[in-house]
């Protein structure tokens, strides 16, 4: 398509995109829908009009508020996935959220109980707080921006633009989510009370920071919620808080009070019944056939890639175990009979970070870093060095990133939580490869080009959502910067060429 042409008609092709109908129109930029064909998945693409591709500053600050929403690596926030810069069209094309706007919510006339609504603001809170703290400048939010879908998740919108951010625009937000929320929160309902105080304070307190709002949101939510009346009791009853008036400053100190009471009272329930149970070890070493396949390539020719094996779940703990005990029998002279022959020479061994703790509450069955364990978890922890020492020992290696999108055809958008790795029924491919949208992310074996950045480098990288960061579910992808990167949220799988 040469940057004469007017607007892309239906079902243009551009790139690895099929565009489809156009859904806005800005000064310089048209929005389209389309889908990426390599992965068929569906996108909103946004290209520069082409009576303005040819103007350099356009261009530039247009790649520059792309770049700054790259930048934005948050499970609440949508996602940028690339960023185009050729003769025929400057475009970047980011996710599509999924679900009703706010402003066909209100429209609508949908009400949600007050401890949804909370969860929506700690949702809410916890994203502008990584804004804030990462100094993110960002166009106003609108009702159309927040976006609730199933299982009440929101999400919003990417705004996220170059250069410094307004002060103006912060308040403004504050001001429209509590309006917003106050205006899908059923009334009468228990928590109405404290809910609509809390949504105040965010509206009328701008001292009061996003984080604090979340943080109070959460626990509002946790006690609202079915599980938390068992510890609570329901602690502090809603027909003792007092109704709202005019110059009261009660209703703050009973919402705060009561969380606090509330905490105390979860911390003593976990000292007298949170002993562990030990769940008992599953063999979850099978292995799931992939069959061979013409795979479509974004140039419109095909690529055969042969038949292979790769592991039904993660990498667990128990398993990883399993590798550092054989390790550990061999000679010290020949312990690295396994590493990767550019492996650094200051790497010694292969304990992921805080082994010790990990296994020990896995083996006991109790909390590590806040997450629930037991040797049927994924290993976390581990660096790509480390990934590859043990496929070598499993008499595999790690899986290509084709091979991995192979394996994940048909799995379930959305992320699994933490847990054991074969306990995610949804997050099931139907060929049963379990967990490719979570648990963890997952090492691949070569570094791969982050498109939204064309012109860096190819960089290590994992495929897969995880709990802390479960946005695009199994097309997510994470780059990162070294092979000796290790995250609580980062694990792996292997792969065999034969049958196992």
């Amino acid at each position: 398509m040469s940057a004469s042409s007017p607007s892309p008609a239906p079902d243009t092709r551009l790139g690895d995109y099929r565009v489809g109908d156009k859904v806005s129109e800005g000064m310089r930029t048209r929005t389209y829908k389309a889908e990426q064909i390599s992965v068929r998945r569906p996108v909103l693409l946004e290209r520069i009009k082409p009576e303005a591709a040819g103007d350099p500053e356009v261009v530039e600050a247009f790649l520059g508020d792309v770049r700054a929403k790259a930048a934005m690596d948050h499970p609440v926030i949508g996602s940028v996935y690339e960023a185009v810069h050729d003769d025929d069209a400057v475009y970047y094309t980011r996710e599509v959220l999924a679900g009703q706007d706010f402003e066909e919510l209100i429209s609508g006339g949908v009400r949600f109980d007050p401890g949804k609504v909370a969860e929506m603001l700690r949702q809410i809170g916890e994203a502008a707080d990584y804004l804030e703290r990462n100094g993110a400048a960002t166009l106003g939010l609108e009702p159309r921006h927040l976006v609730h879908g199933n299982h009440n998740v929101v999400r919003i919108v990417n705004l996220a633009v170059a250069g410094n951010p307004d002060p103006v625009v912060w308040e403004h937000d504050r001001e429209l989510v509590a309006e917003l929320l106050l205006d899908v929160m059923s009334d009468g309902k228990p928590g109405a009370t404290r809910m609509t105080a809390l949504l105040e304070m965010l509206r009328d307190n701008q001292q009061i920071g996003w984080d604090r709002i979340a943080h109070t949101a959460k626990k509002l939510s946790h006690e609202l919620s079915e599980g938390a009346k068992t510890l609570s009791q329901r602690v502090v009853q809603e027909e003792e808080i007092p109704e709202p008036h005019e110059g009261s400053g009660r209703i703050v100190a009973v919402v705060v009070g009561s969380l606090l009471v509330l905490l105390l009272v979860a911390v003593a329930g976990t000292m007298i019944l949170g002993r562990g149970i030990r769940p008992k070890e599953r063999d979850l070493s099978g292995m799931v056939r992939i069959a061979a396949a013409n795979v479509k390539q974004p140039d419109g020719g095909t690529l055969v890639q042969p038949t292979f094996w790769i592991d039904a779940h993660e990498v667990t703990i128990g398993e990883y175990a399993r590798f550092l005990k054989a390790l550990s029998l061999i000679e010290a002279g020949q312990r690295d009979v396994y590493d990767h022959p550019e492996q650094p020479g200051t790497k010694e061994g292969h304990e992921p970070a805080a082994w010790t703790a990990m296994l020990a509450a896995a083996n006991a069955g109790l909390e590590w870093e806040q997450l629930p364990m037991n040797l049927n978890c994924p290993v976390v922890n581990v660096d790509w060095w480390d990934a590859y020492a043990y496929a070598s020992w499993r008499g595999g290696r790690l899986p290509t990133q084709e091979e991995w999108f192979r394996s994940a055809e048909g799995t379930a958008p959305g992320a699994s939580g933490w847990g054991p790795v074969d306990r995610s029924p949804d997050d099931r491919t139907p060929n049963g490869v379990f967990g490719l949208a979570g648990n963890v992310a997952e090492w691949v074996r070569d570094p791969i080009q982050n498109p939204a950045f064309p012109m860096n480098p190819k960089a290590p990288a994992a495929c897969g959502a995880s709990y802390m960061s479960p946005r695009n579910g199994a097309l997510a992808r994470r780059w990162l910067p070294s092979r000796s990167d290790r995250m609580r949220d980062l694990g792996f799988r292997i792969l065999r060429e034969s049958a196992p």
